[in-house]
């Protein structure tokens, strides 16, 4: 049958066509997007001293994507990650990003590692539209200035300060005790001493004590010491894994009578092992489920269908740092339907309140001109025999 068409019908179906091309042409060269898959990216410390949090990470993504694709994907297409090592070095987290999105093509990025290296990579991510969560390190320079496709989950550092002494000073009636804190002398630390001070600006507390240290210190005789001197008789300790760990033990052997509050960064598993001899029990307070939260226990339970033997035995709060930042991102994904483009996913993300989690946070909301779901925190016991912890409160809303 031959069918001829003329006039204005001619200019219609051209027309037609043309839109047609041209929608085609658009969605093929989407980066990372094919007609059955989207390709996102990760950066994270693998080895070295952090691999601790990078393989814990990588383990909760994988979860979150595992999951996914077994339900069928999203609006048809499965997810793929590649994930790239960066060693915990800057350089090599700009090295890796390069690498992702200029030869694998990737979609966007959904796991990035720690603060300073996340501020090297952004000029590179900020001239780019690619979608960005960061999940990881909820460090204020990545949303400030606000940078339209990049996304942070957490609050800021100082909440892990604020929130554990706020808790000690009104619920455990230590409003009159010495406090003091310990702070590495970087944008890490400082954020924990904004946190610090802001609590006994608002509380009237006594502080006795603000003494900075160097990143990677080994020994704290002489900070320790000075904590004894002054009489102080609540700590927030600022330090990291085995520097924390070496901060109580010192204190113990000085014989200090301490109340103790940490950051979040120290409920890994290792962490706890790490301070147990030393024999203080202390709060810390986190914006994720821990692993002995039941939320966490599900997850766990969960990880045994997909995950790897090694995988499960990284589990710790990064994998669910890694498993909630992915589900956020594909949650942003499917409200795009068929058409998944950087700008639609970035556009949905923007959009995003109350999204729930199954209690491994609180509901998640980027609608907010910083687009960072600033989360609440819940505040936990560190049972020092047990090296376990116990939640004392609910994810509370200041």
């Amino acid at each position: 049958m031959n069918v001829v068409v003329r006039g204005a019908g001619l200019a219609r179906l051209a027309g037609m066509i043309v839109g047609t091309l041209l929608v085609g042409t658009a969605a093929a060269q989407e980066v990372g997007v094919t007609a059955d898959e989207i390709l996102l990216g990760e950066i994270q410390p693998m080895s070295g001293p952090a691999s601790l949090i990078g393989k814990a990470g990588a383990a909760g993504s994988k979860l979150a994507i595992a999951e996914i694709n077994a339900a069928g994907g999203i609006n048809g297409r499965k997810l793929r990650a590649i994930y790239e090592d960066d060693g915990y070095v800057p350089a090599r987290s700009v090295t890796a990003l390069k690498k992702l999105m200029e030869t694998d093509r990737i979609f966007a990025l959904t796991g990035t590692t720690g603060s300073s290296h996340m501020m090297a990579m952004m000029p590179t991510i900020a001239t780019s539209d690619m979608p960005t969560i960061v999940h990881m390190a909820p460090n204020p320079l990545v949303v400030t200035p606000r940078r339209p496709n990049v996304f942070m989950i957490g609050p800021d550092y100082d909440r892990s300060a604020f929130v554990p002494l706020r808790y000690i000073a009104k619920q455990m009636g230590k409003r009159d005790a010495k406090f003091a804190v310990l702070y590495q002398d970087d944008d890490f630390g400082k954020a924990l001493l904004a946190g610090y001070r802001q609590v006994v600006a608002e509380l009237g507390l006594n502080s006795v004590a603000e003494i900075p240290f160097k990143r990677g210190a080994k020994d704290f005789s002489s900070e320790v010491l000075r904590l004894k001197s002054v009489g102080a008789t609540v700590l927030f300790n600022g330090a990291l894994t085995t520097e924390a760990a070496a901060v109580l033990s010192e204190a113990r052997r000085l014989g200090l009578d301490l109340t103790v509050a940490t950051s979040w960064a120290n409920q890994l598993p290792a962490a706890l092992k790490l301070a147990a001899p030393a024999g203080y029990n202390y709060l810390i307070a986190d914006y994720y489920a821990s692993n002995y939260d039941e939320a966490g226990k599900t997850l766990l339970s969960r990880a045994s269908q997909f995950l790897s033997s090694d995988d499960q035995s990284n589990f710790n709060r990064y994998t669910v740092s890694g498993y909630v930042g992915t589900k956020v991102l594909a949650e942003g994904i499917r409200r795009c339907g068929q058409n998944v483009t950087r700008a639609c996913v970035t556009q949905a993300l923007g959009g995003l309140q109350g999204f729930s989690v199954d209690g491994l946070s609180g509901p998640i909301s980027l609608n907010n001109p910083k687009g960072q779901a600033v989360l609440p925190v819940k505040v936990y016991a560190v049972d020092t025999k047990t090296q376990t912890m116990a939640p004392l409160t609910d994810f509370v809303v200041d």
